[in-house]
């Protein structure tokens, strides 16, 4: 999948728990960010075909 380049703001206590985790669980924080995104996407889109 091709990767896109953003900038964005975030709060700090946030990304500094995300660093954490990701140092914890031996990855990157981009990539656990990315989960996130993907997360929040799919709950969404599950309670849109509830709606239906």
């Amino acid at each position: 999948m091709a990767r896109k380049n953003i900038n964005t703001t975030i709060d700090e206590d946030l990304y500094t728990e995300i660093k954490i985790l990701a140092i914890k669980l031996k990855t990157n924080a981009n990539d656990l960010i990315e989960e996130g995104m993907k997360y929040v996407i799919e709950k969404h889109k599950n309670q849109d075909d509830k709606s239906q």
